[in-house]
């Protein structure tokens, strides 16, 4: 059953209940150099205890406790997911003043009192210290300043896992939502990649965002999450297609066995690669395999690895009637998964053979990356066109390669005028 916020609200907070929230509202402590700051604030006043409607947390009342105010806290980024939903519960008298406060971290509810046991109070204002990047929540900035190694890396190494957040109640929402989308809200995260200062001197008054009640932030929150990802497929470019070699590049050919047709019929992997091929599907990229050879042979090889079903087209030179670094091959690689010579600059190659796979690419336009893993080849260009524009080592090295690529691009995208200047650098070297 779909989560119906209006359902789950019991009574929609009043005017009166607007303006008491915004007089007691909370002030937020964030790093000087936070990047996300929240823009929305859902209100809902309860009167008993019971489960929060915004959040699977159990609500408590403690004796004196007349009512609790409930901020659902609306942030559009956490450092490493699209959206940010964290909770503070005001916990009011029949004065309505402030008796008790709980927060939310990480995903679950935690009383919110200082280490000599006091309440969160600074000038009057119960006063919240925010993680850097992830917006949990603390009572001082101790506790921050401790996980600071762990903070640190998700702010900064860890940014790699970031990704769209599904959350039960928005699913519907993200019914559209792809595996590109996730890639590409992490390469967004990743250029935004930032270290934490550990100074808290930010005071962030939360009386200045939107209030409303959670029924409707529920409602904002739902046409907001597409408009963001909308965005991030507009600004940040992503690698349209990945083309793959197969002899030392997917498949050690020191180790392959033929038959008396001079058909491979069995032959090793190349360490990792068979893993890179997984993870780079797990990821969304399009995979083709563009490769020298026979049919046959690579229908054993492949297809007995497990490798195969990953590629969405094969072109191979014996079907093609020609080989690398004839244009022909890689205008059948884009042709096939429905690209052209115009996608060529977001469309990698990915060989061992300098005089083929690179040569090729370079050619089209596409860029090429050259595995240096096999003794069998050259290994120093005969001329410019056989120069690669990156180079690995190894299968596993590709995965965090094209990461690295496809934030430049973003970064490309952002600043023209840097792109500009990089490229009149290079041309100058």
């Amino acid at each position: 059953m779909a989560y119906d916020a209006r359902a789950a609200v019991t009574v929609l907070p009043t005017q009166s209940d607007l303006d008491l929230a915004r007089r007691v509202a909370p002030v937020i402590r964030f790093a000087v150099n936070e990047p996300f700051l929240p823009s929305k604030v859902g209100i809902t006043v309860l009167d008993r205890p019971g489960i929060s409607p915004s959040a699977p947390l159990d609500i408590t009342f403690e004796p004196g406790v007349a009512k609790v105010i409930e901020y659902a806290i609306w942030w559009d980024w956490d450092i490493q997911h699209l959206y940010e939903l964290e909770h503070v519960w005001l916990k009011l008298d029949e004065n309505d003043q402030v008796i008790g406060v709980d927060a939310s971290a990480h995903g679950k509810l935690y009383p919110m009192r200082r280490a000599d046991g006091e309440l969160p109070v600074e000038e009057g204002r119960v006063t919240l210290y925010s993680e850097p990047g992830k917006h949990a929540f603390h009572p001082a900035a101790e506790p921050i300043i401790e996980r600071r190694d762990w903070l640190t890396a998700c702010c900064t190494s860890m940014t790699s896992a970031g990704h769209v957040l599904i959350n039960a109640m928005f699913r519907e929402v993200f019914a559209d939502i792809t595996t590109s989308d996730h890639r590409a809200i992490r390469r967004y995260l990743q250029n935004r990649a930032f270290v934490p200062a550990y100074d808290f001197t930010q005071a962030f008054d939360t009386t200045g965002i939107d209030y409303m009640s959670w029924p409707e932030l529920h409602e904002f929150i739902s046409a907001r999450v597409p408009q963001i990802v909308a965005q991030v497929r507009a600004d940040q470019p992503l690698i349209k297609a990945v083309l793959l070699d197969s002899g030392d590049t997917l498949v050690d050919e020191a180790s392959e066995i033929r038959d008396e047709y001079d058909h491979v019929i069995v032959a090793d992997l190349i360490p990792g690669a068979r893993e890179m091929v997984e993870a780079l599907a797990a990821q969304g990229y399009r995979i083709a395999l563009v490769a020298d050879g026979r049919v046959k042979s690579f229908a054993n090889i492949l297809g007995g690895h497990g490798v195969s079903p990953h590629f969405e087209a094969e072109i191979i030179s014996e079907a093609e009637g020609c080989e690398k670094p004839a244009a022909r091959m890689f205008e059948a690689a884009l042709a096939a998964l429905g690209l052209t010579r115009e996608d060529a600059a977001s469309v990698v190659m990915v060989g061992n053979h300098l005089g083929r796979d690179i040569k090729g690419a370079n050619a089209m336009g596409i860029i090429s990356i050259w595995q240096d893993w096999s003794p069998r080849r050259h290994k120093i260009p005969v001329d410019t066109t056989e120069q690669p524009q990156y180079t690995i080592k190894s299968p596993s090295e590709l995965p965090v390669l094209l990461a690295e690529i496809e934030c430049a691009m973003g970064r490309r995208a952002l600043n023209p005028k840097m792109a500009f200047m990089a490229s009149e650098a290079s041309a100058a070297e």
